[in-house]
């Protein structure tokens, strides 16, 4: 399970959204559909929010477009519905899926999600239905079931499960958190087989994983109790499986992470990153030394008079990229 892997994107100054994130790096995650692919300007764009999702980003900022330029060149853009539901995407620095259409229902629940192709065919998409406490995502080109998620809300147990063509469940994820909404234990399935176990712990400042795995005949093989976490005052440590420390996050009083560091596994850094806020908490630089590969990127942030990011200046080795954002409003 390789934790060490981390996109090149600006670092979110949230806390607990990036706590999130690390979480993703060693636990399954399962989404109900498919995210749209992002590129560099829409992914900086949503870093900045903070951990605030989109919708209801666009809801309060009363969005009715997002539109993001690579220097002078549209990459993407985002339209929403009046409350803030995103209806219609394009993107066009992807050459598989170049716009997607979304319909909601009355309660802002997704309904329908339609991918097309660069010239314009359908490439593929799902309906929803909601009943029962489960959300099912079905095929629209032959109504086949395709995912079932379901969020036991009395128990904080959520349930995840693939079909195939036929209906038989392929691959299915059980997670249980407490009430705070922190991981306890996390099984996973393989053609309704047991393959694979999360379990956490939090004792003081430190957070623990035991993974356990299966084999083919659902016996355990092999047990791995280790430390994965260490909060310390404005620092957080992350730990691999195998005990090494793999990244150390300082943050500011504010609780905006100002710097991130990377190692192998013999301590030596490889990667570090610094961030630098306004008064008001906004991200306003960021550099980012890849000291293995020796090169290094400089993002400064530039917003508008209502604290909306309206452009961002990337530099690498000497060469200045600029990625420029529009809003039209309701």
């Amino acid at each position: 399970m390789n934790k060490v892997q981390i996109n090149d994107t600006a670092i979110t100054s949230n806390k607990y959204m990036y706590k999130l994130s690390i979480i993703s790096l060693f636990s399954m995650q399962f989404t109900f559909g498919q995210s749209q692919i992002q590129h560099e300007p829409e992914r900086i764009f949503n870093s900045l929010k903070k951990g605030i999702a989109t919708t209801e980003y666009a809801k309060e900022k009363k969005l009715k477009k997002i539109t993001f330029y690579r220097d002078t060149t549209l990459s993407s853009l985002m339209e929403f519905d009046e409350n803030g539901n995103f209806i219609r995407t394009v993107e066009m620095e992807n050459n598989y899926v170049r716009h997607s259409t979304y319909k909601w229902d009355e309660q802002n629940r997704m309904i329908e999600k339609k991918h097309f192709s660069p010239d314009g065919t359908f490439s593929y998409g799902y309906y929803y239905l909601y009943e029962n406490g489960a959300n099912l995502m079905f095929k629209l080109k032959d109504s086949v079931l395709f995912e079932k998620n379901t969020f036991l809300k009395g128990e904080n147990i959520s349930i995840y499960s693939r079909y195939d063509s036929i209906g038989k469940v392929t691959t299915k994820s059980v997670s249980v958190k407490d009430d705070d909404m922190k991981w306890l234990m996390e099984t996973r399935f393989q053609d309704n087989q047991i393959y694979l176990q999360y379990r956490y712990e939090y004792i003081d400042n430190k957070k623990y994983i035991t993974k356990i795995q299966f084999d083919n005949n659902g016996t355990k093989f092999s047990e791995n109790r280790h430390l994965d976490e260490v909060k310390l005052k404005g620092k957080l440590e992350h730990y691999t499986d195998d005990g090494w420390l793999f990244r150390v996050d300082n943050f500011d009083e504010n609780d905006n992470l100002i710097k991130m560091e990377l190692f192998e596994e013999d301590g030596q850094m490889t990667r570090k990153e610094c961030s630098k806020y306004d008064s008001n908490g906004k991200l306003v630089k960021q550099t980012k030394n890849f000291l293995k590969r020796d090169y290094k990127i400089v993002y400064t942030f530039k917003y508008d008079e209502m604290n909306r990011i309206r452009k961002v200046i990337k530099k690498l080795d000497g060469n200045k990229e600029i990625f420029r954002y529009a809003y039209d409003v309701y």
